[in-house]
């Protein structure tokens, strides 16, 4: 018998597909599971304009991707349980978590070109 552990890990991505089809389409979502923040990542290069409540946190940042190219990347708070405090170590944790999303993707797509 298998022993099933109900700890989750501390990043997730947000799936938006079920029987009402895919409700979050090409947009990437994730929360930061401990301060039970959800964040939608944007990347800043690929939007023209977008409509967010003005007041909402948000936090910018570069990632240097494998063919050194700089791409500008806006997150932004759609919800959270932290506080003003506790917001700045919650982007810092959530970039550094994204950013190694980001590299291993990198990894895959040079390995599928080989």
């Amino acid at each position: 018998m298998e022993i099933l552990y109900f700890n989750l890990p501390e990043f997730v991505f947000l799936d938006g597909n079920s029987h009402q089809g895919n409700l979050l389409k090409n947009r990437t979502v994730l929360q930061h599971v401990r301060s039970y923040t959800v964040i939608e990542v944007l990347l800043l290069d690929e939007i023209k304009d977008f409509g967010f409540d003005k007041n909402a946190q948000k936090h910018k940042f570069i990632y240097k991707n494998f063919a050194g190219i700089e791409e500008n990347h806006l997150f932004i708070v759609h919800f959270t349980l932290a506080d003003e405090s506790e917001l700045p170590e919650v982007f810092a944790r959530c970039e550094k978590w994204y950013c190694d999303y980001l590299d291993w993707e990198d990894k895959n797509i040079i390995t599928n070109e080989r």
